[in-house]
């Protein structure tokens, strides 16, 4: 299986979830506990509830509702430090890579500005960023009440990278799932 398969994993999710390569999908969960919860089964930092499931055919990585940057690295600096993690290549091939990626997601003009300089839609994306570059197979997205919606700053056509990513989104907001399938 390429992606994501959830089985019992949470009272109020249904039984059996399947997100597939390239695919895009919202977990709607009722409180910010369960949604941090959930977040934490599907990444791999909590063991899930006995007969529950979770499977996925590689990395999973998480993006923190604020983007989940380093403070003292710039918006390229971060995309750089979640590729040197995943991949084996020289300084400048891996700039290269992680500039196109930065292309993608429309980063271009912040790539020397810090996390703290940019909007918050901005640090949203550059997090996306620094996950697409560590080569996961799921990326999990955590969502919270104030920010930009994920479905309005993901641009799937432009993001070529995730074609080949099972991506979720975590949320407490039905609406705030727009732009995901349920």
């Amino acid at each position: 299986m390429d992606g994501l398969l959830l089985q019992r994993l949470l009272p109020g999710l249904p039984d059996e979830v399947r997100i597939g390569a390239g695919q895009q999908h919202s977990l709607v969960v009722a409180t910010r506990a369960e949604a941090r919860l959930c977040a934490d089964l599907i990444a791999g930092l909590e063991e899930p509830p006995p007969n529950a499931v979770v499977e996925t055919s590689g990395p999973v990585r998480l993006v923190p509702a604020e983007g989940g940057l380093l403070p003292h690295l710039t918006v390229l600096g971060n995309i750089l430090h979640g590729h040197v993690a995943a991949h084996r290549v020289t300084r400048d091939a891996a700039e290269k890579e992680c500039r196109l990626t930065a292309t993608n997601c429309d980063l271009d003009d912040v790539l020397h500005r810090y996390p703290h300089e940019i909007t918050p839609g901005r640090r949203r994306l550059a997090g996306l960023a620094r996950a697409v570059r560590s080569n996961p197979s799921v990326i999990v997205l955590e969502d919270a009440p104030g920010l930009p919606t994920w479905g309005s700053l993901l641009r799937p056509d432009n993001i070529t990278e995730l074609w080949s990513i099972a991506v979720v989104l975590i949320t407490t907001d039905p609406d705030r799932a727009k732009g995901f399938d349920a």
